[in-house]
């Protein structure tokens, strides 16, 4: 497994997450990234899904500066954010780094309320992102591990896990985070 590979694709993810452009990431960048999916998948941050959806990012960002050896309301840089997630890849910990996100994440996006994903939800969340319905598709396919046209919470928190810790570019896991080059 390579390490410049890896490094590369969690550079394309900060500057995924610098939504300011400043060379710079912080708390209130992934709470406002967190507000722009609530938003464009319709759903209010007031609402126990949205507040879900908020303490996850919360989440991700408070073992992020840990991680990173930051407080909380310090900011990173992209060699600090590098370096916070290679750091929890050698310990073992990016499930817990992005678990309560992901388990929020899905939870919001399953619209019927049946514990699972399904195509259409799936492509709902995925456009709410920005990324393209080919992608989308093929990345449900991929994930969909068991073939039942539905994805459960494992399915996709194994697919972010495999995303911060395989450095393969072409992988349903990089389809859904826009680790793409």
């Amino acid at each position: 497994m390579s390490e410049s590979q890896l490094r590369a694709k969690y550079v394309r993810r900060f500057h995924t997450l610098d939504s300011a452009g400043d060379g710079y990431l912080d708390q209130a960048e992934v709470q406002e990234r967190a507000q722009r999916f609530l938003g464009a998948m319709g759903e209010p941050a007031t609402t126990p899904r949205g507040m879900a959806v908020k303490k996850g990012a919360a989440a991700f960002w408070e073992q992020l500066a840990k991680l990173a050896g930051v407080q909380s309301e310090d900011r990173l840089d992209e060699e600090a954010f590098v370096g916070a997630l290679l750091r929890a890849r050698e310990l073992g910990t990016i499930g817990d780094l992005v678990g309560p996100s992901v388990e929020a994440h899905v939870t919001l996006v399953d619209s019927d309320g049946d514990g699972s994903v399904s195509l259409d939800e799936f492509l709902r969340s995925q456009s709410a992102l920005g990324l393209p319905e080919r992608d989308s598709r093929r990345a449900f396919e991929q994930l969909d591990l068991d073939g039942d046209g539905l994805l459960d919470v494992e399915e996709w928190q194994r697919a972010v896990i495999d995303f911060y810790t395989s450095p393969e570019e072409d992988s349903a896991s990089a389809l859904i985070m826009g680790g793409r080059s």
